[in-house]
């Protein structure tokens, strides 16, 4: 049975569902390779149907129901689909069994990561950890399979999709050795199959029109275009569908770790609300970049990047004792400290006709990337020290809410994020309690980044243009460019 849950209105807290962020699967694979610890996944058939509905839903029946009871009213007592609450009745549903019948614990930062401590059979302590998205379950443990045959007691999971993830939210999984190592295996996550059917997709719809991808390109976007200063004919509503849904099918394909073309991505889809004709074009262009490189991999690298701590400065006379918030309800760490490293970059005055500037942000824990930024500023900074230090402060608060949640899932954190940043300027004012502010329109970032490097959240040091890996993130490069950075991450 399918509920038609347009006829029954539902007020909106109760219609959500359990949606685990592609951040926490991230970093649940780097913590699997950490601590020596085994993924397995599983989909729950039926999910909804084993929860009771959290709205009163009634039907008359018809002649299914046999001649005794058509015409009689009968109550819904199970969360059909269709109907409007049923992903929050099956998420309390799921919850309930997790907290009371498992014992795990929900994790404060994210609601659909669900931990609680166990032990190896060393002795080591560590969390076993259940990532839950919609009626998809990603368990990472030393035994997974324990934890799912527990599951398995309340919920039916079907049996073809236990074992491995080989295939998790649209991203081919896997694992990869480096050569030269000890047989150390880390988890991998790529989009290969899906950019592939994307560009089979698109391939097909410009045949239509006679029309086909380009086969020879440089560059995810040409390396002189200036999509502010498009001047060619507004898309016509056929068209305009096809950019929107072209620009979806390239956002998913940089959550998926297609950060090559990052960049590219953001700045398209600024357009649209209202894409012009060589914006469409230069959608296409970013295809041909996919089918000219279409494999690529991220490798959730466990191994230390053993940053040189420096020396760390006084800061007392400037911002007194201050000192990271740590969450008082945070649970006790386990297992073992993750480095955390940040590349930051800006792009000073990019948009020709604004003149904003754009930021750009990579956060890597150990060796394995975990968060990508690359967004237009939302005000006009008239120096490049100005939008850089916007910048900063925007990779300081995507970093303070990366610790957050690291400590909220039980994950030690060993020492200030190391932040790479190419303006010395801002490195200086940064990491220097001497160092004064020369222009008061940016007290605020000033401030805000000088007292986190004085709580020890962040560690400022110099990156060569040429080497921060966050360029890649701010604007247009040469393919050749691209490439030599993205080899760095991408595999």
């Amino acid at each position: 049975f399918v509920a038609s849950g347009n006829m029954a209105e539902a007020p909106p807290s109760i219609t959500y569902a359990s949606v685990v962020s592609r951040e926490s699967v991230r970093i649940a694979f780097l913590i699997a390779a950490l601590n020596d610890l085994d993924i397995e996944a599983a989909d729950i058939g039926n999910a909804y149907l084993n929860a009771p509905p959290r709205e009163k839903i009634y039907i008359r029946c018809g002649p299914e129901f046999g001649p005794e009871l058509e015409g009689r009213y009968a109550i819904i007592v199970r969360a059909l689909y269709g109907l409007k609450s049923s992903g929050a009745s099956w998420r309390a549903f799921l919850a309930r069994v997790l907290e009371e019948d498992l014992n795990f614990t929900m994790c404060r930062a994210d609601n659909d990561v669900w931990f609680k401590p166990a032990k190896k059979a060393d002795g080591t302590r560590y969390y076993i950890y259940v990532l839950v998205y919609t009626d998809d379950i990603l368990c990472v443990a030393e035994h997974p399979k324990a934890i799912l045959d527990k599951l398995d007691q309340h919920f039916l999971l079907k049996p073809e999709s236990r074992g491995r993830p080989k295939i998790y939210l649209g991203a081919e999984t896997g694992t990869h050795t480096f050569e030269g190592e000890s047989g150390k295996t880390y988890w991998t996550m790529g989009s290969q199959t899906y950019v592939r059917e994307s560009i089979r997709n698109v391939e097909a719809h410009l045949a239509k029109k006679h029309r086909e991808l380009k086969s020879k390109v440089s560059s995810p976007l040409p390396i002189n275009y200036a999509p502010e200063l498009d001047a060619s004919p507004l898309c016509d509503d056929e068209d305009v569908a096809e950019y929107h849904s072209r620009i979806g099918v390239l956002r998913w394909a940089v959550e998926l770790g297609r950060v090559d073309i990052c960049t590219e991505v953001s700045i398209m889809a600024a357009y649209a609300a209202n894409p012009r004709v060589g914006h469409l074009d230069a959608v296409y262009h970013i295809f041909a970049w996919l089918k000219k490189h279409d494999r690529s991999k991220l490798v959730f690298d466990s191994a230390y990047v053993n940053n040189k701590e420096q020396s760390l400065p006084d800061w007392t006379d400037f911002y007194k004792d201050v000192k990271e918030q740590i969450p008082v309800d945070a649970p006790e760490p386990l297992g073992k400290p993750v480095e955390m490293t940040s590349y930051i970059d800006s792009d000073h005055a990019g948009d020709k006709v604004t003149r904003r500037s754009r930021t750009g942000v990579f956060i890597f824990l150990n060796r394995a990337l975990i968060v990508w930024y690359s967004k237009k500023q939302c005000s006009i900074e008239t120096s490049s020290f100005g939008s850089e230090f916007s910048a900063m402060k925007t990779g300081t608060e995507l970093i303070e809410g990366l610790r957050y949640k690291l400590r909220m899932m039980g994950v030690p954190i060993d020492g200030p994020c190391h932040v790479k940043a190419d303006n010395l300027s801002v490195v200086r004012n940064s990491s220097q309690p001497e160092s004064t502010l020369k222009k008061k329109s940016n007290s605020i970032a000033f401030h805000y980044v000088r007292e986190r490097a004085a709580a020890r959240v962040i560690s400022v040091q110099y990156e060569p243009t040429d080497t921060n890996l966050a360029d890649m993130l701010t604007k247009i490069q040469p393919g050749h460019k691209r490439l030599e950075m993205a080899r760095r991450i991408l595999f």
